[in-house]
């Protein structure tokens, strides 16, 4: 049963929920931030050698091998024939 004179604003009810996303997002970031910057401490109680570990990179989409270029080539290319194709059928309809 809904209040009357009272209206469901559907706008401003995504503005919160993307407002609670943006929030938990950030919490989650923000823990991952400071769990990534924690030095890995060692489990046993005894003497460990810290360990030397090379700068973090971001991650870097890799095509390996001469076969996957050029299957990454030919797709490019066979999707640019299909779009000059579409252009081609739709400019000659509307003419």
């Amino acid at each position: 049963m809904s209040v009357p004179g009272f209206k469901r604003d559907p706008i401003r009810e995504e503005l919160r929920r993307l407002n609670r996303e943006s929030t938990r997002l950030g919490q989650t970031a923000r823990r991952l931030v400071a769990e990534s910057a924690q030095v890995n401490q060692p489990r046993s109680g005894g003497y460990a050698v810290p360990s030397v570990s090379a700068p973090r990179r971001e991650p870097a989409l890799k095509v390996e091998g001469r076969l996957a270029r050029r299957k990454v080539l030919l797709a490019a290319a066979v999707a640019g024939a299909l779009a000059w194709i579409l252009f081609r059928l739709m400019a000659g309809f509307s003419a």
